[in-house]
């Protein structure tokens, strides 16, 4: 994830705890001190998660203007849906905004 996406992100994390807990998902291989591999996360998962009042839950991709999704992220995107979750990609803080306005009416 570049400078520009992960500042993004920021922004709409601090934008949608407003309205409930915001978790920052990570996905990769990373090693421990003396070498040995770990994988973490669900290849393609979304990089937030938002879970809401009532047991609502939301999956949400950050990408900037130009950004497109992969095909595992669209994979974990058909994924999700089909367990009735909502996905939503993300590109500014004001699309956060707009998304607190339609869940408050």
């Amino acid at each position: 994830m570049g400078k520009e996406e992960t500042e993004i992100q920021n922004a709409i994390r601090v934008k949608l705890s407003e309205i409930g807990f915001v978790r920052r998902n990570n996905v990769g291989k990373f090693y421990t001190p003396d070498g040995r591999p770990i994988t973490i996360g669900i290849p393609g998962e979304a990089d937030l998660t938002l879970f809401q009042n009532g047991g609502k839950t939301v999956f949400i991709e950050v990408k900037t203007d130009a950004g497109r999704q992969s095909k595992i992220q669209r994979k974990f995107q058909a994924a999700v849906e089909r367990l009735g979750y909502e996905y939503i990609i993300m590109r500014s803080v004001d699309d956060a905004r707009r998304y607190i306005e339609k869940v408050k009416k």
